[in-house]
């Protein structure tokens, strides 16, 4: 009996999803990246959830991931002119071990009960802060990685279903690890993943390495900006991203206590609550690989906004553990179908001389997501947990109304 054995070569030859694979760098990055992301959802999880066992407040809630989210944005676009100006792959793994140093810190004062609220959001400040230099240089370095850049796009597509994938298993896991541990275990583990992912960047050959004019090197962000506001259908894209940053994704920070207090689970249930969002997006990007035909775009884009809005609205006010299951799994599909749309539609019509600059605003306006939590948190202080909740989603739909009648060209979107 012949045995068959698949390299991973032959398999992204004979399955069109993996094609990028046969790279043996972006192999080797993308395996990097299947730990570390497993990891970070597992960090996110277990950081939240010891928010809420010290102080039990959603305003501290908002407080970390507010800590996260403003070093990103103070930082995001420095990080971009670093990775410009050294060596990428150099940068990447300096980067890749102050996590890991920083996380193993984190996970020593967890597991000697040292641990405090101000310990917390000082780690979310220094995570946000590499991250700010960690994002752009991972972007700026995979064409680097592909031998065909042709393969660009399918390599961007793996990256997000290992994400999804990741936001599938690594809360859940969190959830079994924090009950029958603590929140330590999860720290030292995502400090490990980090330690994998600078090997892998070790191992990766640069031959050569795309070399940028002097002139585009230096160029302002101000023209990025300019562009984006002078075309109303980037102005709009770039505006609704903005918006679910802000108010669309707030609510995964109020999770800890919609379960706990709402709900009432343990974190087990809060974390199977969280691999449930994972399920409905990871189904949206796989059914957005499907519509790639699909003419009518704009679709998918205002239909899929105005419907999440609708559906943080029933979440919010729902009582019993099964109807939030269905309602944040399908919150999660509709959320990232239409997302996905918003970033294709971009890139799709971006002209190449400011491809650049344009996907740095959109990036920019992506990691605004954490900063949403001051908001959440403040109104959950002031009115509840639900409530703020249903406001984030009432905001973005009425928001997408607003584009609906405002922005005529939208409604003729058709790539």
């Amino acid at each position: 009996m012949t045995v068959m054995r698949l390299s991973p070569k032959a398999l992204a030859g004979k399955v069109p999803l993996f094609r990028s694979l046969r790279y043996p760098n972006f192999r080797l990055y993308w395996l990097g990246m299947a730990a570390t992301t497993f990891g970070n959802q597992m960090r996110q999880v277990a950081m939240l959830w010891l928010v809420y066992k010290l102080t039990g407040s959603p305003r501290d809630l908002g407080f970390v991931g507010g800590a996260d989210g403003i070093a990103s944005i103070i930082f995001t676009l420095f990080g971009g002119v670093l990775a410009d100006r050294v060596d990428r792959r150099r940068l990447l793994m300096f980067t890749n071990i102050t996590f890991c140093v920083l996380l193993f810190l984190l996970a020593v004062f967890t597991a000697l009960q040292l641990v405090t609220l101000w310990h917390l959001i000082v780690f979310a400040f220094l995570f946000g802060t590499i991250n700010a230099f960690d994002q752009p240089t991972r972007q700026a370095l995979l064409p680097q990685l592909i031998g065909d850049r042709k393969d660009l796009m399918n390599a961007i597509a793996l990256h997000s279903t290992l994400f999804q994938t990741a936001r599938i298993v690594g809360p859940s896991v969190a959830g079994l690890l924090i009950a029958a541990f603590n929140s330590a275990v999860c720290f030292f583990i995502t400090a490990a993943a980090y330690l994998a992912m600078v090997l892998a960047i070790y191992r990766v050959k640069i031959v050569t390495a795309d070399k940028v004019e002097g002139a585009h090197r230096r160029g302002s962000p101000l023209e990025g900006v300019k562009y984006v506001w002078k075309n109303s259908i980037f102005s709009s894209i770039i505006g609704m991203v903005l918006v679910n940053s802000v108010f669309g994704m707030s609510f995964v920070y109020l999770m800890p206590v919609f379960a706990g207090d709402i709900l009432k689970v343990d974190s087990r249930g809060y974390g199977l609550l969280m691999t449930f969002l994972g399920v409905g997006t990871l189904s949206g990007v796989l059914l957005g690989a499907m519509l790639g035909s699909f003419k009518k775009k704009w679709v998918l884009l205002l239909g899929g906004s105005g419907l999440y809005g609708l559906l943080l609205i029933v979440l919010a006010f729902s009582k019993d553990y099964s109807g939030a299951v269905i309602a944040i799994a399908v919150a999660g599909f509709t959320q990232h179908l239409y997302m996905l749309t918003a970033q294709t539609v971009i890139q799709y019509l971006v002209s190449d001389e400011v491809r650049g600059r344009v996907m740095a605003i959109y990036s920019l306006v992506w990691t605004m997501g954490p900063l949403g939590s001051l908001q959440a948190g403040a109104v959950a202080t002031y009115l509840s947990v639900p409530w703020a909740i249903a406001i984030g989603g009432g905001v973005l739909t009425s928001f997408t109304i607003f584009l609906l009648i405002a922005v005529p060209r939208l409604r003729k979107l058709e790539i």
